[in-house]
């Protein structure tokens, strides 16, 4: 019986440890198969989330100041590291009472925009979100969030808006040159180079004139590359256009420092480059007649009066302009008046000359010789002056030739016939 017992506990025990070296080495077999069932398992969740469109909506500048009732865009991309397209509904949130938003996709108004698979910034189609604050807008820092959402899309982008009525609009164009003071005489043509600038980000058209020019001033604007003046230029968003300004004095500008404005409008917003010409002084005096003719009928010993015009050609006033006169011998030359007090730039004053030939001047032409002049100028005008006989001299001289021809007639008559 002991024997028999022995046996049973020697089969017994080796059928434990048979057992327990199975369950080992198949625990052994089991441990890679189950890691690398583990592995299969996970592997399709992370194929998946590869191959998911993960959609990024952002802009260069989130944060903008405003003042009220100004319009501000802010240009937008959207970027998609999947390799999945997708298409996304636009909407902006939180947008507080009155303030006015709106997507654009190139010119257009849109709602929606299609994302490309593994679209980089560069990709991005042309998309903006033009913002107008109205003009009652408290000065405060508002947010507002634009939203891209589709299939498993759902992006928010937020915007911050400092609303300041005392800051410059954040986007405003510029109007600008850099030499805007300039210096001429009278009759010269003054021309500015300016820049013109859009900063805003829509293409925008300028209307261009000019504020505060003297009457009878033109002023004219020519944009670069145009053979022509006009009165409008358009200008892409973020560029900029060359315009030279031409400004031509009238002629009877006188001396003095002339400010304007130049001005650039367009539907957003009106540009102001304040420019100033300086007209220097300049002299000038013609002497002349009234009528321009300066040729003069007299007789011998009488005396002709002449009217002459003393013109101020310059921009300064003429003072104390003198008369005098250089003529034949023995003849006689007096002015109503030999000094004129002041001639006021751009006018004219009018004497009279006081002309009378010698008593034996004999039949001819002759030149008078009369000169303008003060300080800083001096005109001259010759005078060429016709000696005459009188109409009753004339026929008594053609009395006497007359006479003379009938008594040589007679005398021909009665001795002829001997």
């Amino acid at each position: 019986m002991e024997k028999t017992a022995r046996k049973m506990t020697g089969k017994t025990v080796r059928s434990a440890v048979g057992l327990l070296t199975a369950g080992v080495i198949a625990a052994a077999l089991m441990m890679p198969w189950n890691t690398y069932a583990d592995e299969i398992e996970t592997e399709p969740v992370k194929l998946s989330a590869s191959a998911s469109s993960e959609v990024t909506f952002s802009t260069d500048y989130p944060g903008v100041t405003m003042k009220p009732g100004a319009t501000s865009t802010f240009t937008l991309y959207i970027t998609n590291t999947g390799s999945e397209e997708t298409t996304v509904s636009l909407s902006a949130k939180d947008l507080p009472d009155g303030w006015e938003g709106t997507f654009k996709g190139s010119s257009n108004e849109v709602s929606m925009v299609h994302v490309g698979a593994m679209q980089t910034r560069d990709d991005s189609p042309s998309l903006s979100y033009s913002l107008t604050i109205p003009e009652d807008t408290k000065e405060d820092t508002y947010t507002i969030t634009l939203n891209a959402e589709g299939g498993d899309v759902n992006e928010d982008l937020a915007l911050t808006v400092k609303v300041d009525a005392e800051e410059k609009k954040v986007g405003a164009g510029s109007f600008t040159t850099d030499y805007a003071e300039q210096e001429g005489t009278a009759g010269t043509k003054f021309s500015y180079t300016a820049t013109l600038t859009n900063n805003s980000g829509e293409n925008q058209t300028y209307s261009l004139a000019q504020e505060g020019a003297p009457e009878g001033w033109n002023v004219t604007f020519t944009p670069s590359g145009a053979s022509s003046a006009t009165s409008s230029v358009p200008v892409d968003a973020g560029g900029s256009s060359t315009i030279t300004v031409a400004i031509n004095p009238s002629q009877a500008v006188t001396a003095g420092e002339y400010p304007m404005t130049l001005t650039a409008a367009s539907a957003e917003e009106k540009l102001e480059l304040p420019v100033t010409v300086k007209v220097t002084g300049s002299y000038g005096l013609l002497a002349t007649t009234p009528t321009g003719n300066l040729s003069v009928k007299t007789y011998a010993g009488e005396t002709q009066d002449v009217t002459l015009s003393l013109q101020n050609t310059g921009n300064i006033d003429l003072n104390e302009v003198s008369l005098s006169a250089q003529a034949s011998t023995d003849w006689e030359v007096t002015f109503d008046q030999d000094t004129i007090d002041v001639i006021p730039a751009g006018q004219s004053a009018e004497v009279t000359a006081h002309i009378t030939p010698a008593k034996d001047a004999i039949l001819g032409d002759y030149v008078t010789a009369v000169t303008a002049s003060n300080k800083a100028v001096t005109s001259e005008c010759d005078l060429r002056v016709s000696v005459q006989n009188h109409t009753s001299w004339g026929i008594v001289a053609v009395a006497i030739i007359a006479a003379l021809i009938l008594g040589l007639a007679l005398i021909i008559r009665r001795f002829g016939r001997r």
